[in-house]
Formats: structure tokens, sequence, C-alpha cells
């Protein structure tokens, strides 16, 4: 088949400015990047998983679970004696507290797993030491002695979680085994059993086949000496059970980068489409010379897709090739900061050419709407009686109907009765909603843009003088390109924006609910089981230390307050400060004294119950008690250390006389410090298992750092968006260069300089930014409110003026970045040149 002069003319220009069609297709270059990286990196995750994830022995051939009935030592004892049964393996997981014996330190909580460390069904292999034979002896994971620094010989003393018997054990080794979390104890069943006592049930048993005895065979003997109240399946369903479970993980984060996969692509053809319009209106005498010559409007649009489609091949090799590159580095550099050996980078060529395919398809999506303009290039333009450049104005009409359309959907959406425990039905709502406000935004920017770039562009002409007149001349001049191009970068900056406010409004919140969980410096509570209650000679002992100032002591009982039974707080708050002063929503808590009571807003708004009421207090049945009438003094914003409602301790003893203490409250005296006073309650409670001493502080770290993190990964995500909106900033420029090459050596004949020329184009990027940063600012702060909002669990906005000021300023320095190769290759040429260009 003959191939078609149009076509051979796009190839024979690809060949010679090889460039230009990359430049095209720049920002799909970055998308199909990042697409193919997401690709690589879920398919990556998913092998190293799967490497980890299975902890059943490949050995193993059969394995029983518990169901009705507990898999104990007896069922262990009869599966050992089953025929064909050469090995069997009891493993359960149960939580421990861990604490050096006979220190000082507060007990950790742990993990324990039986494991032989030994044999073919072992999990655990050891590194240094020797495995433990028996009670009294222990193993700690790699990762559990990395953290606590203990070592081989250490004495130890453990504790069941929640009770106060402890056994003092030795570490006779550091085992490496699959899901090395950190805090986990390995002992023998025999070990595990010396620690937890009777009633020791196990999660599961594997069981190795003896020689030739086949894996269906030693299955139907072991069901039919299990029984039917217990599960037995082969251990390759089991093995397979875990990876799934495992690989759920993947499947949620491949979901995420997708979302943002697909608007980085999105951002991609909105940047396609401005710059192959560009890339119409330069060639639009030439386009009249072919029609001129006989070429149809047909053959035009043919070339100018396939020139989509080139470029569209071009981008996504480029993209997935760089892709490949950059993984294969990363993990190299990865390596380098971990001792556990990293899966190997796994490159799907299927996945790598459908991204190739993606990005054709995204680029002559994109290029179609200006290909068709193209084809309406009259032949009379050969002769330089037509319009050749992509100025003009918008179809008014057209688009603000469709605006208004997509405004009233936006408005629409945020008005749906959605609520509730659908809290993630209400979040897509919103985000569904403002998508359709991001169309509006493109429906109607060519109109809207104008008239921000000329409200903005006041001050760009006081300040830069000509230049900055030029440049706003520019922008007004071609409407669409100039928003596209801020379109694109205004994407950028809602998600950014979004995602800043979200993040400081869930830090807030959760730092308001951290201070009402801690409300004191240092914080000392139960572990485990609550009815004994903390030793009233310890709460002393600990109030009469020289570091103690302030100092409450909390007490919990089950009451009948108005109609409803709860647990109740029972508190001297006005001798406590910090609670004393706690902000109510109504009412003081300062004023709580016998007689009355103080509940939180949920508690009220649950039951009905008003500031000033008078409600009747009683008693749950079980243990008694008076019963007396109480006035609502406060209703005080969820605070756990308090729960649903506190009580004078006076008024809980006389209506609930079971109550005990459970918590102690301690603040450091004057010229203490929290350090100093935490070390001083740990070694006063020292060798109690029952009570663990929290100081608010390294929460407060834990939680900051927490959000820290997540912070900075979904500004990694979001980026990509800011990254392809920049490209397009210089793809525009750099283009738009091209197109007033011959106005541009008109200005330099006029007398404007190279750097006035290198100005025009760096003020013209700033008035994208600005367009942009305003536009973006908003309706990122308006959409990062409404979803904290919709999902009912926060009850703080808080809006990070300073980070969204970064943010804007951020944006108007990558915009100028974006413009220094645009305007060096602008004043670079002499204007003879430029007046003779065609």
């Amino acid at each position: 088949m003959a191939r078609s002069p149009l076509t051979s003319a796009v190839l024979a220009e690809a060949r010679q400015r090889p460039t230009r069609l990359l430049l095209t297709g720049l920002a799909v270059v970055v998308a199909t990047l990042f697409t193919a990286g997401t690709f690589m990196f879920a398919d990556t995750l998913r092998k190293g998983l799967e490497l980890q994830a299975s902890v059943t022995s490949e050995h193993a051939a059969v394995v029983v679970k518990g169901g009705s009935r507990p898999v104990d030592e007896d069922l262990v004892q009869k599966l050992r004696a089953v025929p064909g049964v050469a090995e069997a393996a009891p493993f359960t997981d149960r939580s421990i507290t861990v604490a050096k014996a006979g220190g000082t330190a507060e007990p950790g909580y742990w993990d324990i797993h039986s494991d032989s460390v030994k044999g073919q069904l072992a999990r655990y292999s050891v590194v240094t030491g020797t495995a433990p034979s028996g009670p009294g002896q222990v193993a700690l994971t790699v990762n559990s002695a990395k953290a606590s620094g203990l070592a081989v010989g250490a004495k130890l003393s453990i504790a069941v979680y929640g009770r106060k018997a402890t056994q003092d054990v030795t570490v006779t080794a550091i085992v490496k085994g699959k899901r090395d979390y950190g805090s986990t104890v390995v002992a023998t069943p025999d070990g595990v059993k010396a620690i937890v006592g009777r009633g020791l049930s196990f999660d599961q048993v594997a069981l190795a086949a003896a020689g030739g005895v086949s894996e269906s065979a030693l299955l139907s003997a072991v069901r039919s000496a299990a029984g039917t109240d217990v599960t037995v399946e082969t251990g390759a369903k089991q093995r397979a059970a875990e990876v799934k479970a495992a690989l759920s993980v993947v499947d949620v984060i491949f979901a995420i980068l997708s979302v943002f996969t697909g608007v980085a692509l999105v951002a991609a053809a909105l940047v396609v489409a401005s710059t192959f319009r560009i890339v119409v209106a330069q060639r639009r005498r030439r386009t009249a010379l072919m029609r001129c010559v006989g070429a149809s409007r047909g053959q035009v649009l043919r070339s100018l897709m396939f020139e989509a489609a080139l470029s569209g091949v071009v981008a996504g090799v480029v993209g997935v090739l760089a892709a490949v590159g950059l993984g294969y580095a990363g993990l190299a550099i990865a390596g380098n900061f971990t001792e556990d050996p990293l899966p190997p980078l796994q490159v799907s060529v299927p996945e790598l050419l459908l991204c190739v395919l993606l990005a054709t398809v995204v680029t002559m999506i994109a290029a179609l709407s200006p290909a068709i303009g193209g084809t309406r290039v009259p032949p009379i333009a050969a002769l330089g009686a037509a319009k050749v450049t992509d100025a003009g104005q918008a179809r008014f009409t057209t688009r603000m109907v469709f605006a208004a359309l997509f405004t009233l959907a936006a408005v629409g959406l945020l008005m749906l009765p959605v609520g509730g425990k659908e809290s993630i039905l209400s979040l897509a709502v919103v985000a569904v909603s403002g998508l359709m406000a991001f169309f509006a935004l493109i429906a109607a920017g060519p109109v809207i843009m104008p008239l921000l770039a000329r409200l903005l562009g006041g001050l760009v002409r006081l300040v830069g003088g000509t230049p900055g007149r030029l440049a706003v001349g520019n922008a007004l001049r071609v409407p669409k390109r100039t928003a596209n191009t801020t379109t694109v970068l205004t994407l950028g900056v809602v998600l950014v924006s979004a995602v800043l406010v979200g993040m400081s409004s869930i830090q807030a919140s959760s730092a308001d609910r951290l201070a009402s969980q801690y409300p004191a410096a240092v914080q000392v509570g139960m572990t485990g089981s609550r009815t004994e209650g903390i030793d009233p000679a310890l709460a002393e002992k600990v109030r009469k230390l020289p570091e103690t100032g302030a100092f409450a002591l909390v007490s919990q009982g089950y009451v009948k307050l108005g109609t409803t039974t709860t647990t109740v707080a029972g508190m001297d708050v006005a001798s406590y400060p910090p609670v004393a002063q706690t902000n109510a929503d109504e009412g003081a808590l300062k004023d709580l004294a016998p007689g009355t009571v103080a509940v939180s807003r949920t508690f009220a708004e649950k039951f009905g119950v008003k500031f000033g009421q008078t409600l009747p207090v009683a008693g749950d049945g079980s243990g008694g008690g008076q019963q007396l009438q109480a006035k609502v003094i406060a209703i005080y914003r969820g605070n756990t250390a308090l729960g649903s409602a506190v009580l004078h301790p006076d008024d809980l003893v006389k209506v609930s006389p079971r109550s005990k203490p459970i918590a102690m409250l301690v603040d450091p005296a004057g010229g203490v410090d929290t350090e100093k006073l935490q070390s001083a309650v740990k070694s006063a409670l020292a060798g109690t298992t029952s009570l663990s001493v929290t100081a608010p502080g390294d929460a407060k770290a834990e939680m900051e750092e927490m959000f820290n993190t997540m912070t900075l990964i979904a500004l990694g995500l979001v980026g990509m968006t800011v990254l392809v909106a920049v490209v397009g900033v210089a793809v525009t420029l750099s283009l738009s260069v091209v197109e007033r090459t011959q106005e541009n050596g008109l200005l330099r004949a006029l007398g404007l300089t190279r750097g006035g020329m290198r100005a025009t184009l760096a003020w013209e990027a700033v008035v994208f930014g600005a367009c942009a940063a305003v536009l973006g600012l908003l309706l990122g702060v308006l959409y990062g409110a409404l979803g904290i909002k919709s999902l009912g669990e926060f009850d703080i906005v808080s809006i990070p003026y300073g980070q969204l000021a970064v943010v804007g300023g951020g944006l108007l320095l990558l915009t100028l970045i974006a413009a220094v190769g645009p305007a060096r290759r602008s004043a670079k040429t002499s204007p003879l040149q430029a007046l003779a260009a065609d």
C-alpha cells in the first residue's frame, strides 16, 4: 500500500526535527514514566511480599487449624501418632509483657511464637547462639534484638498480657524468619506452655509427610484422626491463603497509585492539547498550501493524527525506558541501605507495551480537537490573506453553558444527603464534585483566565515595565493557550493544597484527641484486667514522689446515668488544672462537685442530654449502691481520659461501690522536666506488670513523625501532576517562541534588548503561575475542608496558611524555572534572522 505524501512529509520532518516531536509529547513522557513506574513498583512489591508472606514451611503437607474445638496438646499428640506423619510443629502467637529480669524498666508489649527452631517445619533459623531447648529459654528475632538492644545471655521477665505472674527466662539465640516486625520472642511449645500455663491452645499444627506418603493420603488420614470439629487442609492451600492475605495490601496501594496516575495522564492530555494547538497554528500557512495543491480535509486530518500517534509512541517508549532505568537504579541504591535482600525489579513487557499504547491513545485523543481545527484552514491563507495565529476569542455562549452545567453538578453533589457511617462514600461524592468543578474550569477557562490574567496583570505591568506589558498582552491575546496551560497548573495546586489542608486538619484533630487522652505530662494506666484496680499504696507512693506536682486518681465504674448504663469516670477535676481547664462546649469542668455530672458531647447528642438538666444516677444493678440526682454542669468535647461522663469520686463510690481507680495523672513539680518525672514514676512502679507509664510527649512526637511521612508521600504522589504541569509551561513557552519568531524579531528591531526578551517570557510564566496559584489555592482549600468534613471523624478544619503561601511562591518559582530555557532561546535569535523567518 502506497504511503500518503502527507504521511511521508510528517516522517521527513520527524527525522529532521526529532526534538520537536518529543517536545510535543514531553508531558506524556513524564506521565508514562509514572504509569510504568506504578506497574513495576506494584509487581516488585508483590514479588517481595510473595517471598515473605508464606510463613508455613514448604515441607508442610497438611495443616490443622482450630474450628469448633481448639487445637490443644492432646490433639497435637494424637496428630503425631497418625501413620504417615514424620513431624508435627504446633504454632501459637500470644501477647506478652517483657522486661529485664530484676530491672526497673517498664515492661514492653511483645508477642511470643512457638517454634522449635529446628527441623524441616521450623519457621525460624538460628543466626547466633543455640536454639531454645525447653522452658526457661527463648530466642529473639533479629529485628527485636536490634530494637531492644538485647543479646544472647540476657535475662528477661515474661508475663502473659494482663496477668501478674511472671517467669524469668534466658535469651539463648538470635533467630531470623519471615515477617520479623520486631518485639517477638520465640520459644519451644513446652517453653510457651510454661509461660501461658494450663489451657494452652495452638493456632495451627503443620504436619510433614513421611517418605513415600503422598499429600492426599496424609490429608485423608489426618482428617479421619482429627475429626470434623477442626479445619484440615493442605499445606499448599494454607500457603496460598497467606500470600493472598498479604497481597491485598498491594492491590490497595496499586488502586491508590492508579488514581494519581489517571490524574497525571489527564494533566498530560491537557498539555498535549495546548501544545498541539500551537503546532497546528504554526503550520496554518503550510496547511493552506497543501489545500491549494489538492489535499482534502480528511488527508490533512489523517496526517495530523499520524503525527500525534508518532509523538505518542515516541513519548511512551522514552517514558517506559526512563522508568525501567530509574527502577534498576532505585533498587541498586535501596540495596545499600538494607541488609535484607530485595526482590529483583519486575519488568513485565506486556504491561510496558500497554503503557506505550496508553500514551499513544492519550496523545491522539488530546490532539483530535486541535487537528480538526487545523483542517479548517482556508486555502487563501497561503497567500497571507487569512490569520495564521492561534489568537482569538473563545466561543463564549457554548463554553459558559457547559461551565454552568458542570458547576450545577458540582454543587448538586455536595447537597446529596450522604453521611453517617458512609464516610468513604461521602468523601467519594466530594471528590466527584471536585472533578465536576474542574471540568467547569476547563469549559470556562478561555473566558475566566483572561479576566483573571487582566486583573493580576496589573501588578505585572506596573513592576515589569515594557516586558511586563508585553507578557500580559501575550497571555490575553491567546486565551485558549493561556487557559489550557493555567488549568493544568491549577489542577496541581488544587491537589497539593487539598492534601495540605487535609493532613493539617487530621493532624490537628488527632493532636486534640491525644491531648484529651493524655491530659497529664505522665499517665499511668492498667494494662490488663481492671477488676482489682490500682493498688492505693502504689498511688500514694507516686503522689509523694518529690518529682510529682499535680496529681489525680481516676476511677471507673458502670453507672446508670439517666436511662442509659455506661462507663463513668470518677475524678476530683477541680484539683487537677489540666483537666479542669479543658474547653467545654457548655459550662465548665472546674465546677464539678458532689451532686453534679459532666458529660461528653457525643453522649449528650446521642441520648438527648441538655446542659443544666438533672439526671438520676444509680449503680448498674450488679453491686448495689445508692441513687443520686446530679445536675449537668458541663458538656465537653470527647475526652478519652474522662470517657462518656465524669462524676465526683465521692459520688461514684456511692452509686458504684465496686468502682476502682484505673489511672493516675501526674504532672512534674516545679523545676522538674517530664523525662525526670517519667523515670521516677517508672522506678516507683518497678516490678509491676499490670501498669504502664506513658508520656504523651513521646506519642506526640511519633504522631508528628507519622503525619510528616504521610504528608511527604501524599505530596510526592500529587507532585507528579505539578511536574507535568510545569513541563507543560516549558513546552508552551518553547513553542510560543517559535510561533512568535517574526514578532520577536520586530520587537528586537524596535529596540527591545535580549534581557527584555528574556524578561517578557519570564513575566508571561509569572502570569500563568499567579492565575493558577489563586484559583488552585481557593479550590484546594475549599475541597480539602469539604473532604475532611465529609469524613465526620475529625472535629477541626485546620488551614496551614504558611504552607499554602510556600505552595504559591514555589509555583511561581517553578514556572520561572520552566521559562529559563525558552527565554534564552528567544533572546539568542538575531533581529534580521527573525524577520526573515517564515
